[in-house]
């Protein structure tokens, strides 16, 4: 029998403001914390994971769980969860000085030196952090120097000190996730009672799910990296544009096992990029066709992936219940597209949904405007190529969002060269990067901007979103949003105006008043999708 070692707290932060009115889909489960668990857990130590998702008393659990502990570690990616977790660990660094604080995340390991600029780090792990937190954790509970263990930035003598590179190494490297530490029962309860938020990051449900069916999200890491070159994302500095990834037999067994035990109906992968090899996507499907393909599940791909894949490759995705891809498309230009490193061919947008499309498989395509030093020209292109998409694969999101610069990217340093004003606390990054009504600090020009609302309103009306009004009246305000869409003249707003005078005559002037949807409407520009928010080109992925 392993012997209990001492306590190691995990946190999760809030990944949107709840005080907002506004949470994360319940299916997203604390991966990261459960991948640096793994080797503390099998080694006996007491690991304990609190989530603010579930865990609505996670400060009282905090703090009971820190007294007397090894360590506390956290993690976060970008936006809200970075301001709410710097708030957390502050609390806990209050009350116990001399507990060893850990950090790991994309947003730490491109920013570290804030986190010891704010009193809340003894140590950063960069990028993978499985080996590095065993390490971590071993050096500490021994009381040995942190400066010996790889992959860390840290504070000696007032300085902050990078210790030896740490490479990227597979999965066979660490033990399975320990997902006994959490209750997967309390993220279903969330997911199906979901209260009166707004969901962000919520996929939609598979269209062949039958009415009524409750919904058992899961999600699940099977691979860490990415190889693209991308200029928007963090990603090439922190993997060093490497891709390691579960085998995928090994990843449909795991997952078969993991079905039994938890029943879930449909699995989110939390990857960076799932289908960079062809072979691993069909040995992951065969496997699970082989097994009845018991549960639907989504994952992220590329359009040049996609387009590359053989035809049998994209019927196994159908045949084995793949119910989503995310796509990235980035930019509507060619030229554009050279610029970010992308290279995307733009004859591929139409060619890849399509293939999804016809096999029933929801594509959630996302594009971004105002690069630094991008003109209005290319904008406009890809405002235009993103109203094409939706135009001809209606079902299907095609969602434009406003750029914005993440550190550790080569569009970053760009915008800074340009003028840009970074935050200088992590309490401001914690705001910068969130999808607001009013976009004051976004640098697009004000005629883009207003192309930009226009065509999200039109893209909402289209998909039949507001559910307001007689069915006549709402096939009206499709036309005219299909017109706008395929014309591409945004002017005067007619199906909005049209809208809202309904929403009066039947007084109807309240948000709570109204279905979710409609409420979108009255918001152009904020999450006007149909339930797809995946942010994927500008918030990176979570990792390991």
């Amino acid at each position: 029998m392993i012997q209990r070692k001492k306590r190691i707290v995990l946190f999760m932060p809030h990944r949107a403001d709840p005080d907002e009115g506004v949470r994360v889909a319940a299916d997203l489960l604390p991966l990261e914390l459960l991948q640096i668990a793994a080797w503390p857990v099998e080694e006996g130590y007491e690991v304990v994971i609190i989530d603010a998702m579930v865990h609505d008393d996670y400060m009282k659990r905090i703090m009971e769980a820190c007294d007397g502990a090894l360590l506390y570690a956290s993690s976060c990616i970008l936006g809200f969860q970075v301001a709410h977790g710097a708030r957390v660990a502050k609390a806990v660094r209050q009350k116990f000085p001399d507990l060893p604080i850990i950090w790991g995340g994309w947003f730490p390991s491109v920013a570290p030196e804030l986190y010891f600029q704010e009193g809340i780090a003894d140590a950063v792990g960069l990028g993978q952090g499985e080996l590095t937190f065993r390490d971590v954790v071993h050096a500490i509970d021994a009381g040995e120097d942190l400066e010996k263990v790889p992959g860390l930035v840290i504070e000696k003598e007032g300085k902050i000190l990078y210790t030896e590179h740490r490479p990227v190494v597979g999965f066979d490297k660490f033990p399975d996730a320990p997902w006994h530490l959490i209750d997967f029962e309390q993220y279903v309860e969330r997911q199906q009672n979901a209260g009166p938020w707004k969901m962000r990051h919520k996929y939609p449900d598979p269209w062949d799910m039958p009415a009524g069916t409750p919904v058992r999200g899961f999600s699940y890491f099977s691979s860490f990296g990415c190889p693209e070159p991308c200029t928007f994302c963090c990603s090439p500095m922190v993997t060093g544009r490497r891709w390691k990834a579960i085998g995928g037999k090994d990843l449909a067994e795991r997952l078969l096992e993991l079905h039994d035990r938890f029943n879930f109906n449909v699995m989110r992968f939390q990857d960076a990029n799932f289908g960079v090899a062809e072979k691993r996507s069909n040995e992951f499907t065969d496997t699970l066709i082989e097994a009845g393909s018991p549960f639907w599940w989504s994952g992220c791909y590329e359009i040049e992936t996609i387009a590359r894949y053989k035809k049998e490759s994209l019927d196994k995705l159908q045949q084995s219940k793949c119910h989503m891809v995310s796509l990235g498309a980035e930019a509507g230009s060619e030229e554009q597209q050279a610029v970010i490193k992308k290279n995307i061919d733009t004859d591929h947008f139409e060619t890849s949904l399509k293939a999804m499309y016809d096999r029933g498989i929801t594509t959630g395509c996302s594009w971004i405007i105002g690069y630094p030093g991008e003109t209005e020209e290319s904008m406009f292109a890809t405002i235009k190529r993103a109203a094409e998409m939706k135009l001809k694969f209606p079902r299907a999101a095609s969602d434009v969002f406003p750029f914005r610069p993440i550190p550790g990217t080569e569009d970053f340093d760009k915008a800074v060269r340009l003028g840009y004003q970074a935050p200088r606390t992590l309490e401001e990054w914690g705001g910068c990067l969130e999808y607001r009504e009013e976009f004051d600090d976004i640098q697009i020009p004000e005629d883009v901007l207003r192309t930009w609302k226009r065509y999200g309103v039109a893209s909402t009306f289209y998909d039949g979103l507001a559910m307001e009004g007689a069915e006549w009246f709402r096939a009206v305000l499709k036309k005219v949003s299909a017109w706008r869409l395929k014309s591409g003249r945004y002017g005067f707003p007619i199906e909005h105006k049209a809208f809202h005078a309904y929403v009066k005559l039947t007084k109807q002037t309240r948000a709570d008043k109204l279905g979710k949807a409609a409420h979108e409407v009255m918001h152009p520009g904020i999450d006007q999708t149909a339930g797809v928010t995946t942010s994927a080109p500008v918030y990176s992925r979570p990792s390991a």
